[in-house]
């Protein structure tokens, strides 16, 4: 039963937040709730009061007869009774569990109470302990934080380009470590930036000796802490040298991971399954089935002979007593004991010290660590690409984050660039060991919209993508490895990434594409008016936009496309509405005029009372907040609409 209360919560808590995010009722995009009875109550429909709360919302509070007056008011459901908070807890890391009033309550982990999940548990709350933080909001460019979830902070988001303070402009050769300067405009300056880390300017330690634990390359030798011989024979590093083997059952590194449950084994054959595999063997220690489970942590070994020396975990012995690969600490089982007090995390031991999930590198609280700035193996500490040129790395041993839909299964290096202007882009991966695949996301690493993605298109085994023109923003690049194979293991190793950025590329006015980045295509742009083929094809007037009713209602192909008026893609700029044409009536009857048909490139194309929608789908229409309901995933699949500027966003 818990598996499925905790579905059901985070079903309705995760939907809730959707609304919340948009601000606004989800009429119009038919977005709503399943009748769940008896966990949230009956809800109003279309913003109507009912049962669920006094507006109608079904992630109100439950309207049981015995809910006490002080249980808590939103996203919480009832459980059973209890005396104390710890009577309620569920193992579920994804759920917030308290004792009110003699019953458990149980809700989607919300710390900061900002109406937001938590990102890692199906939300969007990219930093849950802070409620400044949660799409939707205003970057504050000079908080540290990620306010609106994009990926960038502060005078990093373009958001803050024009931002007092925020004026600094990369030097495209990088940090100069003894100018006194960020010449790089990552917010740190010389010998703090770990660009600086080993260079003269910045010194270096004679031995690594007595610092072992500090995620700094003290010694600047290109080995970190524990991996460093000057380190062997610290005490803090007993086990960081020794390598995991996947198959022996004990945790041979000291991390409280036992064989597949560790990072360490992705890619190893007893841990990769090939589907849909055979019923589990309970003692070959593989993961014979394909559920990522072995041996004795999988149920279904619970009866087998094999298993009967599993017992209730003991949270300081080293010892996995459960079976279920996971130790001390580390076990859910021990969320509570008093002997697994979270502390800060260290950021190069391969444990999660907080117990948050999160290990090293992959836990927020190590963005900037040089340790993993120089990895940049997760959204957490991307690196900065400020012109071309070729960059080069190592994704061995990178854990799997994120994944393209052109594969990308094993771990990954992260880039990420700034255009200020359109711009044409071009990446390979020539030169690189592995086969390798390359995607693009823009404005946030984890969440973003996928603009491209490529496995081998750079031959040999190498991607390639060549993006006639992006738009200004943040873009977040990745080189990744295509697949993690059963027996040859992961697709890692050193790879060599070539990148040429070609801002302002010119207008080719033949090839039906928007080069330059300004929305005019061919001889709807200024730049090819006097240009062959464009000159006097518009019945011999100089071509123009087929942009506004005006020019979609003449008769005339203004643009030279070969389509007129309502044929032109211009004037049905609308992949959803499609029986709406921009020709100043209601085509499809929902009252709304020229429902996002007419193409545009600023607000001055449009009417008084509607807006360019410049950042998704470059047609006019009225803001996103004025409409009941979700307009965005109508205007463009994957958008969420700000109410900063009144359009529909790409995360």
């Amino acid at each position: 039963m818990k598996t499925s209360r905790i579905d059901s919560i985070l079903l309705v808590g995760v939907a809730g937040t959707l609304c919340a995010l948009l601000m606004v009722s989800c009429g119009r995009s038919d977005l709503g709730f399943e009748d769940l009875d008896g966990v949230y109550g009956q809800g109003g429909s279309g913003g109507q009061p009912g049962d669920g709360g006094p507006d109608g919302r079904t992630d109100a509070r439950p309207d049981a007869p015995d809910a006490p007056p002080d249980a808590p008011p939103d996203h919480w459901v009832d459980g059973g009774p209890c005396d104390v908070d710890q009577d309620c807890n569920d193992g579920e890391y994804c759920t917030m569990d308290r004792c009110i009033g003699g019953t458990c309550y149980y809700a989607p982990k919300d710390l900061d109470d900002d109406q937001f999940v938590d990102e890692v548990c199906g939300g969007v709350d990219c930093n849950d302990s802070n409620p400044n933080v949660h799409p939707g909001l205003t970057e504050d460019c000079t908080d540290g934080s990620d306010n609106d979830c994009n990926g960038v902070t502060d005078c990093f988001d373009p958001a803050c380009a024009f931002s007092a303070g925020c004026g600094c402009v990369p030097d495209p050769a990088g940090e100069n470590c003894g100018n006194g300067k960020d010449d790089d405009c990552n917010g740190q300056v010389d010998c703090n930036d770990p660009a600086c880390i080993g260079t003269v300017a910045c010194g270096c330690a004679v031995s690594e000796v007595g610092l072992c634990q500090n995620g700094i390359d003290d010694d600047c030798d290109l080995i970190f802490d524990c991996e460093d011989s000057d380190c062997f024979n610290d005490p803090g590093c007993k086990c960081a040298s020794i390598q995991e083997d996947c198959t022996n059952g004990a945790d041979d590194n000291c991390n409280f991971l036992v064989d597949c449950a560790d990072p360490q084994c992705a890619g190893h054959w007893a841990c990769n399954c090939v589907a849909p595999g055979i019923p589990e063997v309970c003692t070959d220690d593989t993961d014979n089935d394909c559920d990522k489970l072995v041996d004795c942590a999988d149920p279904d070994c619970f009866a087998a002979p094999a298993c009967e020396i599993c017992s209730p975990e003991v949270c300081n012995d080293g010892i996995d007593n459960d079976c279920d690969n996971y130790v001390d600490c580390a076990d859910d089982a021990c969320l509570f004991d008093p002997t697994c007090t979270p502390v800060a995390e260290i950021c190069n031991n391969d444990i999660d010290d907080d117990l948050d999930t999160l290990i090293d590198c992959a836990d927020p609280d190590c963005k900037g660590n040089p340790m993993c700035v120089i990895a940049q193996d997760s959204c957490f500490n991307p690196k900065l690409i400020v012109a071309s040129g070729t960059f080069t790395g190592n994704t061995t041993g990178h854990t799997n984050f994120e994944s393209g839909t052109c594969g990308g299964e094993a771990g990954e290096a992260v880039f990420y660039f700034v255009l200020n202007a359109p711009t044409k882009v071009h990446a390979d991966t020539k030169g690189t060991d592995f086969d390798s695949t390359l995607y693009i996301r823009k404005g946030s690493c984890p969440h973003g919209k996928e603009m491209a993605c490529d496995d081998d298109s750079g031959g040999a085994w190498a991607a390639q993508l060549d993006i006639p023109i992006l738009y200004p923003g943040t873009y977040f690049l990745f080189v990744d490895g295509y697949t993690v194979d059963s027996q040859g293991g992961a697709n890692e190793g050193p790879f060599v990434l070539n990148v040429v950025l070609t801002p302002n590329p010119p207008e080719i006015c033949d090839n039906g594409k928007d080069d330059d980045g300004d929305v005019f295509v061919d001889c709807a742009d200024s730049d090819c008016t006097f240009v062959d083929p464009c000159t006097n094809c518009n019945g011999g007037s100089p071509p123009r936009p087929e942009f506004a009713p005006d020019a979609c209602t003449d008769g005339q192909d203004n643009d030279c496309d070969g389509e007129t008026d309502c044929s032109d893609s211009d004037c049905h700029a609308s992949d959803y509405y499609v029986t709406e044409c921009c020709n100043g009536q209601d085509d499809n009857g929902n009252m709304i005029t020229d429902d996002f048909a007419c193409r545009c490139a600023v607000d001055g194309h449009c009417n008084f009372d509607e807006i360019c929608y410049t950042h998704t789908s470059h047609a006019c229409g009225p803001r996103c907040d004025n409409f009941f309901g979700d307009v965005c995933p109508f205007v463009a699949p994957g958008s969420y609409c700000s109410t900063a500027t009144g359009q529909c966003e790409f995360p």
